[in-house]
Order: C-alpha cells, then sequence, then structure tokens
C-alpha cells in the first residue's frame, strides 16, 4: 500500500497572517462601534436628564408663581446669581420660597424644607429671579442653569421663563 502525500491540504503561514490580520480588522471595527454606542448613550442619557431637571423645575417655579397673590419684596433677592423668591400665598397665611443652597434648588413651605426640585445627578450652577413690574401686572422672569455632574464633559443646560402672577393679566 502507498500513500500519496500530495493530497494533504493545510493552511501556509502566509494565509494564517492574512486571516489574523482580516480578524484583527474587524475585530477593532466591532470594538469601536461599541465605544461610538455607549459614549451616544452617555450622551443621550446626559441630554435627558438636563432637559428632564429644567421642564420640571421650570413648570413647578411657574405653578408657584402663577398661583401666588403677590410677591414678598422684602425676603426675595432679585437679579443676582443666587436669587431667592418669596411668594405669598392666595390666603395670606403662608408663603413659598425657592432658593439656591450649594448647587441645589430648595424649595421651601413656610419656612420648612420641602425638598430639592433637581434630579440627583444634577446640580444648580445658576438661578436668577427678575422682578417686571407694570402700570397693570407683575412677573418673574426666571434664569436657571443646570449642571451634569455624572458626565466626563460637565454639559451644562440653561433654561428661562416669564410668569405673571395671578391677576396680572
Amino acid at each position: 500500500m502507498k500513500f500519496n502525500n500530495n493530497n494533504k491540504k493545510a493552511f501556509s503561514i502566509i494565509e494564517i497572517i492574512i486571516y489574523l490580520a482580516i480578524f484583527t480588522i474587524i475585530s477593532i471595527v466591532v470594538i469601536n462601534s461599541f465605544i461610538i454606542i455607549l459614549s451616544s448613550f452617555s450622551t443621550i442619557r446626559t441630554n435627558q436628564d438636563l432637559l428632564t431637571s429644567g421642564e420640571t423645575v421650570m413648570n413647578r417655579m411657574s405653578y408657584e408663581i402663577r398661583q401666588a397673590k403677590s410677591i414678598d419684596l422684602t425676603n426675595s433677592v432679585f437679579d443676582s446669581d443666587s436669587s431667592v423668591l418669596r411668594l405669598n400665598s392666595t390666603d395670606g397665611t403662608s408663603y413659598i420660597t425657592f432658593d439656591k443652597n450649594v448647587n441645589e434648588l430648595e424649595i421651601l413651605k413656610n419656612g420648612a424644607l420641602f425638598g430639592n426640585l433637581l434630579a440627583q445627578n444634577i446640580s444648580l450652577n445658576k438661578l436668577i429671579f427678575r422682578h417686571i413690574t407694570t402700570a397693570h401686572s407683575e412677573a418673574v422672569k426666571i434664569e436657571i442653569e443646570l449642571q451634569d455632574t455624572r458626565s466626563k464633559t460637565a454639559k451644562t443646560e440653561s433654561f428661562y421663563d416669564t410668569v405673571v402672577l395671578r391677576g396680572g393679566y
């Protein structure tokens, strides 16, 4: 019996090197795609947290300003980076205060802390209230700047609103 050695097939070293190079290139492309997807997800989450917190804060402050009878001008601080707004209720016996405490936006009811209006990873950089008065109305212009503390790039977003008090329109 004779065996024919010519029928054996094997990979040459050059073919193995070419296959490894192709596999390496494909692996790098796939890994980079995952990194880009995770980075995009992080950016989207940061933007969503900022916008959600900004919308929540502005809606709450707007609601309270619209419901207020008047602004307590004595205990409010306007046109400052750390403004304070104190609103008198319609019944005249209670008040609500919006105040910047370090990087939190606190709401106080009758002097008692009600809580921080911001989400866990969001900090308040700037809070400015501006008092607007005309012959027939009274309004408050609100300017806030929020920052996401979780992200590496420290993304910030500014929000603006002007709200007319009850009975001023």
